[in-house]
């Protein structure tokens, strides 16, 4: 299926090549550019044209965004809760227990099947671009681009991604406001375990707490890097695990994967240039942790 992106050109634009408006202003990648004008998918005033064509106040430009498959996802008839759906972009709720993406010993039941299944069902064969990423036993919300030059957009270090979570951790933190600045690295190149190590990529995690007791904490958290396993890392790191989260802490009897989800994600829609705001609602076993180590949350 194509999918047209129209612009009306202003005085602004006038004078200016395609290229330059479509790079500078639209901020279309090199390679996605590449693949436009392959496949003769600018169009101005109907018309293909070469990039090289100047623009005057009134034009009409389209690029035309082909779908693009993903492949070895298979489509799966698993429920979805979407909790936002735009021309760009999707954002769903990930339930615990489920991968975003196909690996080699996870082939099925994971997000990217899912969508794809979405996807089959409303005549779309679109390729499977996560923006953000959660731990298999990590839910809340992860948004998926529906081309890649959105994805392209999305992925910039000036898109003002925010992401802000719910932990639960063992002990009573001291600070009721923290900011935790230190690098993180993979153990070694054999494990999927990450470490704090001067060595290690830069990473920032800031947390404020909601509520605390003798036993445990309750923590909001400001993801300020997004490094794999960042936030179990770092809490494991200052002393205080996350429940359940038996790759940096243990086991806990009161619930069955460690206590952490994503509850918000805001960001500057890269199209409409809207400010949006996704919220996850906490599932039943984050309310029900919550409850049993006696900790107070107003939702």
């Amino acid at each position: 299926m194509k999918h047209y992106n129209e612009y009306l050109i202003t005085e602004e634009h006038s004078g200016k090549s395609i290229k330059d408006y479509l790079k500078n202003h639209m901020l279309i990648s090199n390679r996605t550019l590449v693949k436009l004008k392959k496949n003769s998918s600018i169009l101005l005033n109907g018309e293909a044209v070469y990039v090289t064509k100047k623009l005057k106040a009134g034009d009409r430009l389209e690029i035309i965004l082909l779908d693009e498959e993903s492949k070895n996802v298979i489509p799966e008839a698993i429920d979805l809760d979407i909790i936002y759906e735009d021309d760009y972009i999707i954002a769903v709720n990930k339930p615990p227990d489920m991968p975003v993406h196909p690996t080699r010993g996870h082939l099925t039941g994971t997000l990217a099947n899912a969508l794809a299944y979405y996807y089959m069902n409303v005549g779309r064969s679109i390729k499977i671009r996560p923006i953000n990423r959660l731990d298999k036993d990590t839910s809340g919300v992860v948004i998926f681009a529906k081309n890649s030059h959105i994805q392209y957009l999305m992925s910039k270090e000036d898109s003002f991604i925010s992401k802000e979570y719910i932990a639960i951790v063992k002990g009573m933190v001291s600070k009721d406001r923290e900011i935790i600045d230190l690098p993180i690295k993979r153990e070694n190149e054999y494990s999927i375990k990450r470490i704090v190590n001067e060595e290690g990529q830069k990473s920032i995690t800031a947390y404020e707490v909601i509520d605390k007791n003798e036993k445990s904490s309750l923590l909001r958290i400001d993801l300020i890097t997004g490094r794999t396993h960042q936030i179990r890392v770092h809490m494991s790191h200052i002393g205080h695990p996350l429940i359940g989260d038996e790759l940096y802490g243990e086991a806990s009897r009161l619930i069955h994967r460690q206590g952490l989800h994503a509850e918000k994600i805001s960001f500057i829609h890269p199209v409409t240039r809207e400010p949006i705001e996704l919220y996850a609602g906490i599932p039943d076993d984050i309310k029900k942790l919550i409850n049993m180590l006696g900790l107070k949350y107003i939702l």
